[in-house]
């Protein structure tokens, strides 16, 4: 979701609803799914798994109006950083994915 507004106009609601979506909607299926994979791993099973984040060009290089959103995916991609750290002992690979919407327009 977007809630696009300048910083000086954002309010509470707007950040959270953007931050919960994005950066909490990454964090629970993540955690779910890497509990899952690690109790495998522990058990003695072969784990060869992967999660793939979505980021966006607007965490790295930001977007006038959307400091919600560009903090949330730039969260995603530290989640990633840190999350492809602390699973890589259970054969859990993390990456992330950082689409822009690129064209004449956009430029």
């Amino acid at each position: 979701i977007l809630r696009d507004r300048m910083l000086v106009n954002m309010s509470e609601t707007e950040w959270d609803a953007v931050v919960r979506v994005h950066l909490k909607g990454t964090f629970a299926p993540a955690r779910h799914a890497a509990e899952h994979w690690r109790n495998q791993a522990k058990a003695g099973e072969e784990v060869d798994a992967r999660i793939i984040n979505t980021t966006s060009v607007s965490g790295i290089y930001g977007n006038i109006g959307q400091t919600n959103y560009g903090a949330a995916k730039m969260g995603i991609a530290g989640f990633t950083i840190i999350a492809a750290l602390e699973l890589a002992r259970y054969g859990i690979t993390v990456n992330a994915i950082s689409p822009g919407a690129l064209t004449r327009l956009t430029e």
